[in-house]
């Protein structure tokens, strides 16, 4: 098949030779890492700021496209539009301004997280109408300054570290693309997107709006709620779905009708709008419910939806970790986490003037902390975006230098405030005449910078060692695992927690933190063995008082013989524990021929307290307890009080 960049076919895992590899060069003060996706439009890198270590993703535009002015008109066009879009649920477009080998260059905010794609599908209904209404939120306020995405799908749905919250990227995309076709693809009815998620007025070359978002997102949600695409790879004339409550039981029939109101095949018989959809979607399975699964108490740091009432410790810490790291997360991009307020006065004699007015006017501005990289100027007024390029004029007794520098943090008036200082702006030159004359005005020569000392120990990673290591008795804690989930619930806790954990390990950590962080890593791994096999974790389950666990081992073939042995050892290290357990349990069948169930179930689960792995007991206990209440779960033994 040829290659979508340059038409011509490659052989399978090699480089295309029009996608030049930009590793290690510079875009203005930002150094391009490390290449972090690719796609018809352009190669995005993660690229990092030396001095703050903030990371930015900088998307280049394919030189084949570059060449064509259509499409690199549409592509500054585009982020133009898009640097007036902000919102907590959106990934932030920052600059577009030509980069390595005169690329066009999108710089973005770097949303580090996993795409829709790799989540373990289906979910619970809950968490599925959590993570569509934080997209219908970012949605919505596209769509209030006239900016549809149209190319909505799983692959530019992330969800972040921390508070696991939902980026949209992507925004801008289809326009460009679009505008790549040429006459004759236009006529042979080419469009742009993923086919299984476009609606049919774009297979139809019809005009798109706020509709056509929302039946990519009806897809989403649908793959989200059933673990299946809806049309598989296309939708083809008038068919149907399948209800989606039909496909997965747990969806309710609420929800499945606001799914397919949401894939209707006409626009006008959708939502009108991201709001509308939203609020349907809140009302399928009920407010109260979406408010726990979104809520940034109820989502642990690891993504896993939990209960108010049924956290573990372990998740319990994550989610302490969370909000621990709210304050980093939530400050503005380019800034880094904690800014202190300028100190160094100026060198004497320097004068400097900015160009901060209308139409990139030069100003004089009083400037600090000085080096030969940038300084601090202090401005009242408003502040450019992160990351633009201003002009830049230096003067020092007789000389001169004009050129540009770059914006790489904001000083607000509420810091300045706090500080006792000035509202301002950080800037980083992209020029070496003008570091040279800084560095005469120093009195410095221009020398390489130490090597780097040892990493700082990452805080995020602290708070979880510090907490888990309060946890690391308890297997279900350590994985994040409530004590009635199966073994497949357990399982996916488990690759999940080790996932997230692995992150880690690419971060800069000090070495006796990174050691700390494997050892965590081999005891997930030991819980996870602990409860995946049925006997090891009766065994647990026992100690625990949890019948829950032992009713799962018991359903997953842990036979009555081996239950049985288990038993004899567990009552072995209990020697009265038995004969109480049977006058309890005797009271308790007494209770229950006078039709008392609460007490009798009181009587049954203390009984079972003291002899927890006794099946024909606990049949008989669940027997009754599913009588009485058919819709509960059957908690552990500690809380079976009725």
């Amino acid at each position: 098949m040829a290659c979508g960049h340059c038409a011509v076919e490659h052989p399978v895992g090699t480089r295309c030779p029009e996608v030049p590899s930009l590793e290690g060069q510079h875009h203005g003060p930002l150094v391009l890492r490390e290449a972090v996706g690719s796609g018809p439009l352009g190669t995005v890198y993660r690229a990092e700021h030396g001095p703050s270590g903030h990371l930015f993703a900088v998307k280049v535009l394919h030189p084949r496209l570059a060449a064509r002015p259509l499409v690199r008109a549409a592509f500054l066009e585009e982020a133009r539009r898009l640097r007036g879009l902000r919102h907590r649920h959106v990934a932030r477009v920052l600059d577009a301004r030509p980069g390595p080998q005169g690329l066009p260059c999108l710089l973005m905010e770097y949303v580090e997280g996993e795409d829709f794609t790799r989540l373990p599908v289906p979910l619970p209904p809950g968490e599925v109408v959590g993570l569509l209404a934080q997209v219908l939120e970012a949605l919505e306020a596209a769509h209030a300054r006239g900016l549809v995405h149209g190319g909505l799908s799983t692959e530019c749905l992330r969800l972040t570290r921390g508070e696991r919250r939902v980026k949209v990227l992507g925004f801008g995309s289809r326009a460009v693309l679009s505008a790549r076709l040429t006459p004759r693809e236009r006529a042979c009815g080419m469009v742009v997107g993923s086919p299984s998620f476009l609606a049919p007025e774009q297979w139809a070359g019809l005009a798109v709006d706020a509709r056509t978002d929302v039946y990519a997102l009806g897809v989403v949600g649908y793959l989200l709620g059933t673990g299946r695409l809806p049309f598989g790879f296309g939708r083809v004339g008038a068919m149907s779905p399948v209800e989606p409550h039909v496909l997965e039981p747990r969806v309710q029939p609420a929800l499945s009708a606001v799914l397919l109101r949401a894939l209707a095949e006409r626009p006008e018989e959708r939502f009108e709008d991201a709001r509308a959809f939203r609020e349907a979607l809140l009302e399928g399975v009920g407010r109260a419910t979406a408010r726990t699964r979104t809520s940034r108490g109820a989502v642990s740091i690891f993504g896993d939806v939990l209960p108010e009432d049924g956290a573990t410790p372990m998740h319990a810490a994550l989610r302490e970790a969370a909000s621990a790291s709210r304050q980093e997360e939530e400050a503005p991009v380019g800034m880094p986490p904690e800014a202190t307020a300028p100190r160094m006065e100026a060198p004497t004699g320097l004068c400097v003037r900015l160009g901060l007015a209308p139409d990139a006017e030069f100003v004089p501005v009083r400037v600090g902390d000085v080096t030969v990289e940038g300084f601090f100027a202090a401005w009242a007024g408003p502040l450019p975006p992160l990351a633009s390029q201003l002009p830049v004029e230096l003067m020092l007794g007789k000389r001169q230098v004009v050129g540009d520098c770059d914006v790489v943090r904001h000083v607000t008036s509420e810091e300045a405030r706090g500080w006792g200082g000035a509202s301002g702006l950080y800037v980083q030159f992209a020029g070496e005449s003008a570091r040279d004359l800084l560095a005469h005005a120093l009195g410095v020569g221009r020398v390489r910078a130490a090597p780097d000392a040892e990493p700082v120990p990452d805080a995020e990673l602290a708070w979880l060692l510090v907490r888990a290591a309060g946890v690391e008795k308890d297997p279900y804690a350590l994985l994040g695992a409530l004590p009635y989930e199966d073994f497949e619930q357990v399982r996916r806790r488990a690759l999940s927690t080790v996932r997230h954990l692995s992150q880690f390990r690419q971060r800069s950590l000090p070495e006796g933190q990174r050691q700390a962080l494997e050892t965590l890593l081999r005891r997930v791994e030991a819980a996870h063995r602990t409860l995946s096999e049925p006997t090891s974790r009766a065994g647990v389950d026992a100690a625990r008082g949890n019948l829950a666990g032992v009713v799962c081992c018991l359903d997953a073939g842990l036979s009555q013989e081996h239950a049985e042995s288990l038993r004899q050892t567990f009552l072995s290290a209990r020697p009265l524990a038995e004969t109480r357990a049977k006058a309890l349990f005797t009271q308790g069948h007494a209770l229950e021929t006078r039709q008392s169930w609460a007490a009798a179930l009181a009587h049954y689960a203390e009984a079972l307290l003291l002899d927890p792995l006794n099946v024909s007991w606990l049949r008989r206990y669940q027997a009754l307890r599913g009588r009485t209440r058919p819709s509960g779960v059957m908690p552990s033994v500690a809380t079976a009080t009725p």
